[in-house]
């Protein structure tokens, strides 16, 4: 005769129960309705708005992460990161989501557009009409921007000032960083007259003012896509996705420094 322990008579009595009633023996839970979202670090304030617009209209959270497109975001989520939506940038990176079966390809579509910047202080005297430019200021006052090793916006600032023939002096008196939020906090904190980071960072600092905008045709344009990760477990990952092109979220990344996409 073979003696069951307690423990192992209760498991029995639950499977025999299951079984009689045509119930399934595994536990089925529920999957959370948040949304998990990974963006570009450069769309953290916009993204961070966009979720605060969602939950109010939908009663829903998105949960917003950051990482690096290219070093990081994929990475990531090839790494089986729980992730709903993502919203990359470049579109060799798009391609690489789709080669990976990253993304649900038919959910990818442009998000928007940023642009390089040079930021001032407001009231200062670089953001005063009339005052100093880019160029007038190049090799006298300290100006922060990214090096062109360290991240795209500094591959891209080089691009544009050699266009303008202004990198030699810019580079004489700069302070290099390795992205635009730590230029941001520098020329915050005074430590530089000018910085050169995207138009989001400067929605993002109420205390700055555009003073120019580098030419678009100097640079290569730098625009997001938004898609559905292959492995969404939210049942409102489509929902939010869809969410960003109504007229209330396009006006929050507009105003958050995005160009939205038609």
């Amino acid at each position: 005769m073979v003696v069951k322990s307690k423990g192992a008579r209760l498991t029995a009595l639950v499977l025999a129960i299951c079984c009689a009633d045509g119930l399934p023996a595994r536990a089925q839970y529920p999957v959370a309705p948040d949304v998990v979202v990974f963006c570009e670090p450069t769309l953290q304030h916009a993204m961070t708005d966009i979720a605060a617009l969602w939950r109010s209209e939908s009663g829903v959270k998105a949960r917003i992460f950051t990482a690096p497109t290219t070093a990081l975001l994929l990475a990531q989520i090839a790494h089986h990161a729980r992730d709903d939506v993502i919203i990359g940038e470049g579109d060799a990176n798009a391609d690489a989501a789709k080669t990976q079966q990253l993304i649900k390809p038919d959910s990818l579509h442009p998000l928007g557009r940023n642009s390089l910047v040079v930021a001032a202080l407001s009231g200062s005297a670089a953001a005063a009409d009339g005052g100093d430019s880019l160029a007038t200021i190049a090799g006298k006052e300290p100006i922060t921007l990214v090096d062109p090793w360290a991240a795209t916006a500094g591959a891209d600032s080089k691009q544009a000032l050699q266009s303008l023939g202004l990198w030699e002096k810019v580079t004489a008196k700069s302070i290099g960083v390795v992205g635009t939020a730590d230029a941001a906090f520098l020329l915050s904190q005074s430590k530089a007259r000018l910085a050169i980071v995207y138009a989001t960072d400067v929605a993002a600092n109420p205390g700055f003012t555009i003073v120019e905008r580098l030419p678009t045709s100097s640079y290569p344009p730098v625009v997001y896509w938004v898609a559905e990760a292959t492995h969404a477990l939210s049942p409102n990952a489509a929902k939010f996705i869809a969410f960003l092109t109504s007229a209330a979220a396009q006006d929050r990344l507009r105003a958050d420094g995005v160009e939205v996409s038609p």
